[in-house]
């Protein structure tokens, strides 16, 4: 008996492996309860990161490992949960409600200086040398005390 139940686990893992086999969910997702932001976001060039390489560029994944959020999911640009996490574990409401346990289930600020080193590293081409003061002021699309409050707007899920 014991061994039917650990192929029954088995089989159930794997079914769910398939079933979502992202941990990314997209921004088109997030809008649904954050409008603000993700109409923030739609103006920055981290929206548009993808718009600069050439086709061979968009295959390669040194490349879009920086300028998409998963290539492989065709998530194009360094949308919300390039910055916040992959929001699978975090983006059902009662999760994303309590702040604690969206912490827990892996959002992230974004504004962590190691985020934006991930891919603003010194030898990343540049026009100009990256600043990450001025950098996090144009993507922030929230205020610390309001990114701490639940969603207020947005679709229900």
């Amino acid at each position: 008996m014991p061994r039917l139940t650990v192929m029954c686990a088995v089989l159930l893992s794997t079914l769910a492996g398939a079933v979502w086999a992202s941990d990314f969910i997209g921004a088109e997702q997030c809008q649904s309860c954050h409008p603000d932001a993700y109409a923030q976001w739609k103006t920055t060039a981290h929206a548009r990161a993808t718009e600069v390489l050439d086709e061979a560029e968009r295959r390669d994944p040194r490349c879009t490992g920086c300028h998409a959020t998963s290539a492989a999911d065709g998530l194009w640009g360094v949308q919300c949960e390039s910055c916040h996490g992959a929001g699978r574990y975090y983006w059902p409401d009662y999760i994303m409600r309590d702040h604690g346990l969206a912490r827990a289930a892996g959002l992230q600020s974004g504004a962590e200086p190691s985020v934006c080193r991930t891919c603003h590293t010194a030898d990343a081409p540049r026009l100009v040398p990256f600043d990450l003061s001025a950098a996090i002021e144009r993507v922030r699309h929230s205020t610390p005390a309001a990114s701490s409050q639940p969603p207020t707007t947005g679709a229900p899920r």
